[in-house]
Order: structure tokens, then sequence, then C-alpha cells
């Protein structure tokens, strides 16, 4: 089989689209993620005060000192402990007191950035920018030097081969004394034969048991059978044919008479 730059460029050109591939879907997951983060909300209007009650602090005072000064003094033995008096009726409320001072506006989120220094600074709803300390680590030390690589192979050194014991294709490059060679399954149906016990089949080959054609689905020692994983059947044993008319007996014909015989 003769190279063909073409196609080996073009597969050349396929693995790397291949390699790539997981990068970009991995890039266009992230920008889905900070598409769906959600935005900072206004923050909400603080609760009213409670209102204030009248008291003047003076005029208690002053009731206080008359009840005591009412008081006789009695210089007697301590006498015993009086009864708790009843509940005093509820006192009326007092007047209403001032509003209180208006609550500060709540707080969101205005936006976030990461500075040079790897720090996460948050920029608040009323302006003020908070710095929540560093989210991104310091670069690592530098690797190693890595080693020289080895010399490319020209096109012309390459071959390719058929191998039949094993159905594949082997590529083979060599130059300057060094060989690579690798190997692909070549695909396609093989004839195996007839399946006895102790076969080991290989993937696309064609097998027949039981008056039955299988191919093998991958490599397999497992009997052919419909109800396993590693067979598919290909065509079926036909079926006996039906019976035939009944042949008649045979008369044997007159024999042939010579001139000269009476």
């Amino acid at each position: 089989m003769s190279f063909d730059p073409e196609l080996f460029g073009q597969a050349m050109g396929d693995a790397i689209i291949k390699a790539v591939q997981p990068l970009k879907d991995e890039i266009a997951r992230l920008k889905a993620q900070l598409a769906e983060l959600p935005r900072p909300l206004a923050g909400k209007d603080g609760a009213d005060g409670r209102d204030g009650k009248d008291c003047d602090m003076e005029a208690v005072k002053k009731m206080i000192d008359e009840a005591v000064k009412s008081i006789p003094v009695v210089h007697g033995k301590d006498g015993a402990d009086g009864k708790d008096g009843e509940p005093g009726a509820k006192g009326e409320d007092g007047q209403k007191g001032e509003d209180g001072q208006k609550g500060a506006d709540g707080l969101g989120m205005a936006g976030a950035m990461i500075d040079r220094e790897g720090a996460l600074l948050v920029t608040m709803s009323n302006g003020e920018v908070k710095n929540l300390g560093p989210v991104v680590g310091s670069n690592g030390r530098d690797g190693s030097d890595g080693k020289d690589g080895v010399d490319g192979l020209g096109l012309e050194a390459f071959e390719l081969e058929y191998l039949d014991e094993t159905h594949e294709v082997r590529i083979k490059a060599s130059c300057a004394g060094r060989v690579k060679e690798v190997r692909y399954p070549a695909g396609g149906i093989r004839p195996g034969g007839y399946w006895r016990e102790g076969t080991k089949a290989k993937s696309g080959e064609a097998w027949v048991h039981e008056g039955s054609l299988w191919i093998a689905k991958k490599d397999t020692a497992a009997k052919p059978e419909t109800a396993g994983e590693d067979w598919v059947i290909a065509a079926r044993k036909g079926r006996d044919g039906e019976r035939g008319p009944k042949g008649k007996d045979a008369t044997p014909e007159a024999p042939i008479k010579l001139k000269d015989q009476a």
C-alpha cells in the first residue's frame, strides 16, 4: 500500500481538532456559568423606630418625697410584713412620641473585580469599595528545562503494510537508524471457519456454528448464541425441505433384438 500525503495530513488535522475540542468546551461552560450569576438587588429601607412616651422625672420625684413625708414616724417594733395589694388599674397610654430617625438604606453589591495582587475588590451600591483579601494564589516557581526533542522523520521514510495474520494496518517509519511502528485494526469482516470449543474469535471474524453464520462483535472465547453480547447472527441455518412425492417402480424395457436373432 503506497503512502498518501494528503490522507496523512487530513488525519493529523483531525487529531489536532479532537485534542483541542475539550478545551473549547470548558471555555464555553465557564462563559455560560458567568452569564447565569444573579445581579445584586437594591437594599430595602430599614424599619421605623418605636414611638417614645412622655415622662416628667421632676414631677415623679416630688410625688415620692411628699408620700414619704406623710408617713408618721413610729418607734415601735417591726411589724409583720403586709400582704400584697391588689394590682392597680391599667394606666392610660402616654402621648405619641416623635418619629424616630429614618434608617439607613440597605447595601447591595454593584460590582466585583480582582486586582493585580490577586485580591477580590467588591464595590457596594453606596460607592464604597471593600477588599475581601486574596483569592488568586501567587505564581508557582518555574519548572526545570525540558529535554531536547528527537529529530522528526521525513515523509519518504513511511511504509504502510497490511498484516493478514492479525488483520491490521502497520505504519512504519525509519530515519537515521531509528524505527517507529504503530498498528491499527483494519476493520471489515474476515472468515474464521467452523467454531469449536476453545476457539478464540477476534472482533469482525465470521464463524459457522450449528449451520448458522455468526460474526464476533469483540474478541471473545464465548460460544455463539443470541442471548450473549459477544456475537451477532448473520445467517440462520435453513429448515429441512419438504418430503418429495413417492417414486414409481421402474419397469424393465424389452431387450433389443438383432437382425440375425429369431
